[in-house]
């Protein structure tokens, strides 16, 4: 698929719009794009795309009305789906570990696929979801992602066995594996090391008469911000996932969890400037948003993520400098960077655009200082 930027990101669009500061604007036709090349280039896999990355409820009916499944990481994410008329059908727990209540709804909404990691979960779901299909989440190598899930999900593969036994015992149905390789993933062959990893273990469970009906590979394809440490793409991705896939003594049905991977890039935010202050060797311009209400990723003590920004101003062709970029609030971590590099001649009123904010941004926005979380808009 064309990463070409939509139409809908463009200067002059962007200059027509008459919305006030700050706003985030999303393209219906690149969330679509971005689905699409998962199906295209994971033919035959379910896409069901992680909530947790941006729970809008016109994401959701976009990608419902393409076609896409859903992870879903609790009864709240769950009703979201429900107002959309989402089928169950469509739906995966992804998440393994959930309250009894959660699972308990799930069932009854018509949801009977659930992921565990450990022997209390798995019981847990029997009681609360009789008779469902579970996956046992194996921890994976996730060293090279941004963000590592290791440390707090996922059992060691040893146990993935004896788990899934336990589940028949159970009167549930070994359904599959899953695994995460980290958020925000740079290396290109985590998705396929932990299909040879877990190779093993599926050739235990096929001589003990279980075979797997799905292997879940999870999310952390990446985004290619500013502060990606690799240029990854799903066609690369896929074709070392799936040489490794094919390697397999049978192949389950392959369930992909893309959140940063569809909702990132399918959207932009415009901010405007509300000060501009020359201070201890620096220049700063505040902004009317900020990591608390808009950016948290961004946030600059932490480090993670850094945005591609530019600005909407026209320039007097004097140059650019490097800015300090900091949010509305009375807090001292409310910073976005210390170096992006803009027009010198930047002013208050100005309004800078900040590119690939479509993921694990409003879903953390907070009115810290009574700031609210910017409007949204679908174009």
């Amino acid at each position: 698929m064309s990463s070409a930027v939509p139409a809908e990101f463009e200067q002059t669009f962007l200059e027509s719009l008459k919305y006030e500061t700050p706003f985030f604007l999303f393209s219906k036709r690149r969330i679509v794009d971005k689905y699409e090349e998962f199906e295209k280039y994971f033919p035959g896999s379910e896409i069901h795309y992680a909530m947790k990355a941006n729970s809008e409820p016109e994401m959701l009916r976009t990608l419902a009305e393409a076609g896409c499944g859903f992870e879903v990481a609790s009864a709240y994410e769950l009703r979201l789906l429900k107002d959309i008329e989402v089928p169950p059908e469509k739906i995966i727990y992804g998440t393994s570990v959930k309250p009894r209540t959660h699972i308990k709804e799930f069932f009854e909404y018509g949801v009977d696929r659930f992921a565990f990691d450990c022997m209390p979960e798995l019981e847990k779901i029997a009681a609360a979801a009789p008779g469902s299909r579970v996956y046992a989440r194996a921890v994976v190598n996730d060293t090279g992602s941004v963000f590592r899930f290791s440390p707090k999900f996922g059992t060691e593969k040893e146990n993935i066995v004896p788990l899934l036994q336990r589940a028949k015992e159970l009167e549930l149905k070994p359904y599959g594996i899953s695994f995460h390789v980290g958020s925000q993933a740079s290396n290109l062959l985590g998705w396929a090391s932990a299909l040879e990893s877990l190779q093993p273990v599926i050739e235990r469970l096929q001589q003990l008469d279980i075979e797997l009906d799905i292997v879940d590979i999870g999310g952390g394809f990446p985004c290619m911000y500013t502060s990606a440490e690799a240029e990854l793409t799903v066609p690369e991705i896929a074709e070392k996932t799936l040489a490794q896939y094919e390697k397999l003594p049978y192949q389950p049905q392959l369930i992909l969890e893309p959140g940063r991977g569809i909702a990132a890039s399918a959207g932009i935010a415009v901010t405007s400037v509300i000060s501009r202050v020359e201070r201890r060797g620096s220049t700063w311009l505040f902004l009317d948003a900020g990591p608390y209400n808009a950016f948290f990723e961004g946030m600059a003590y932490q480090g993670s993520t850094r945005y591609k920004i530019t600005s909407q101003r026209s320039s007097d062709d004097s140059g650019k400098v490097m800015f300090a970029l900091a949010g509305p609030s009375g807090d001292s971590a409310d910073v976005i960077t210390h170096e992006a590099l803009l027009p010198q001649d930047m002013e208050v009123g100005d309004k800078l655009v900040f590119h690939d904010v479509g993921a694990y941004s409003l879903v953390f926005a907070n009115p810290f200082n009574g700031f609210p979380k910017p409007d949204v808009y679908f174009v």
